[in-house]
């Protein structure tokens, strides 16, 4: 297999506004550590792939479509080979639209489109031929945060190595599913958390210190064991997710068969839609939250009246529809599939995706986008910010109960495809 890598810094500077918490003061007042967007370009003899990780919380659909176009004029590669990741990183610029939790930041978006392009074109003029190893190894480390009779975790780090001839890696990711939110709203700091530190470890442990990616899994309702952490503790932590894999990526025997598949599907979910009445019926309820009123105060309420009035205004203008666009990526080299999804998804999910399936199957969060949290059905019964409070920053409808049920159906399709 041939790859193709790079690195391109993508840390903003101080000032910007901080994407993930409500609760933040903002602007930005510093940088703990710098963000990257980390390329890679795969190719065999049937199949192409770009695939960029940043440290983000996430992508705005339009960026990643914008994108989509510029590679397919530049490189001829369709939409089906491309695909953006983020770490979900709560302590980088605003690159999704949530409502009084960082504001949207277009002049970055500027930015980060040139960084892309930069990476793409860096990855893709010089390639070498690699082997591929993959591995799976255990970390207890995350946390079930919403503490119900549903609560579940998963202790899976995903690994896969980009191994030269010579025993150096050029390249190499893990997965784990944990929200990257340790450092807390407190901080000010512009960084990439656990992630960010998890990839520095992992490559100071390979031989050939590689680029690394530190992809999230399905960690909707999984996060660290306590936020508001110092940064020592992140390093911890991130050195934790390497250790996880590092020694089994060395001593790991090349896979037998590397072909590379990609295949994707884009499946409407629908959503919880309401009526006029319905939309003003629900706010008045969300205005008496006495705990959302606690953590967030007028900026819970401002995030109530603007989906009042936004919706509302939708319906009147006859705007909405029932429904929001999830796409699944899905990735095969091998005996391994990388699932991306544009969403934050529980963790049973991946559970879910083995059932059936002979290949080892990971789910890729944030992958081309971020509809909004996807929660189980016993997560719909038992309520919680998820499932309640969460669309409301969001600024739209919840999907459905059984959202999740339907995304892990076609995946199921998918991956029989593969």
């Amino acid at each position: 297999m041939k790859l193709g890598t790079s690195q391109i810094d993508i840390t903003p500077e101080p000032g910007v506004e901080l994407s993930g918490f409500a609760a933040r003061i903002q602007p930005s007042l510093g940088v703990l550590d710098p963000l990257f967007a980390k390329a890679l370009y795969l190719a065999d003899a049937q199949t192409r792939l770009l695939w960029i990780h940043c440290d983000l919380v996430g992508f705005d659909r339009p960026i990643v479509l914008a994108f989509r176009r510029w590679a397919q004029d530049q490189f001829g590669l369709p939409a089906g080979q491309v695909m953006l990741s983020a770490t979900h990183t709560h302590s980088g610029a605003c690159t999704i639209h949530l409502h009084e939790a960082g504001q949207y930041d277009p002049a970055y978006v500027d930015f980060l489109q040139q960084c892309l392009r930069e990476a793409a074109q860096a990855a893709l003029a010089r390639t070498e031929e690699v082997e591929v190893v993959a591995v799976e190894g255990r970390l207890r480390l995350a946390l079930d945060r919403r503490k119900t009779a549903s609560s579940h975790t998963d202790p899976r780090v995903a690994a896969v190595g980009f191994r030269r001839g010579d025993g150096t890696f050029a390249a190499a990711l893990a997965d784990y599913p944990m929200h990257p939110v340790a450092l807390g709203s407190a901080n000010r700091q512009i960084s990439a958390d656990i992630p960010g530190q998890a990839a520095l470890a992992l490559a100071r442990q390979l031989p050939g210190n590689p680029i690394v990616l530190i992809t999230n899994g399905a960690c909707a309702n999984l996060n660290p064991p306590v936020e508001n952490v110092p940064f020592a503790q992140i390093e911890a932590w991130g050195k934790q997710v390497a250790e996880a894999v590092a020694p089994l990526l060395k001593q790991a025997a090349p896979l037998p068969t590397a072909k590379l598949r990609v295949l994707t599907r884009v499946l409407p979910l629908p959503l919880d839609t309401l009526d006029a009445t319905e939309i003003n019926a629900f706010a008045e309820r969300a205005l008496q939250d006495q705990k959302s009123l606690a953590e967030w105060g007028d900026k819970y309420r401002r995030v109530v009246e603007h989906w009042r009035s936004s919706l509302i205004a939708e319906s009147r203008a006859g705007r909405g529809n029932g429904h929001r666009e999830a796409e699944l990526f899905a990735v095969c080299i091998g005996d391994v599939i990388l699932l991306g999804a544009n969403a934050e998804v529980f963790s049973e999910f991946t559970d879910w995706l083995r059932r059936g399936s002979e290949k080892k199957v990971y789910l890729i969060g944030y992958a081309n986008g971020d509809l909004g949290y996807l929660p189980t059905r016993a997560a719909y019964a038992e309520g919680g910010y998820e499932v309640e409070v969460a669309h409301l920053f969001y600024g739209g409808f919840r999907p459905k109960a059984g959202a999740l049920e339907l995304l892990a159906q076609a995946s199921a399709d998918l991956l029989r495809n593969l």
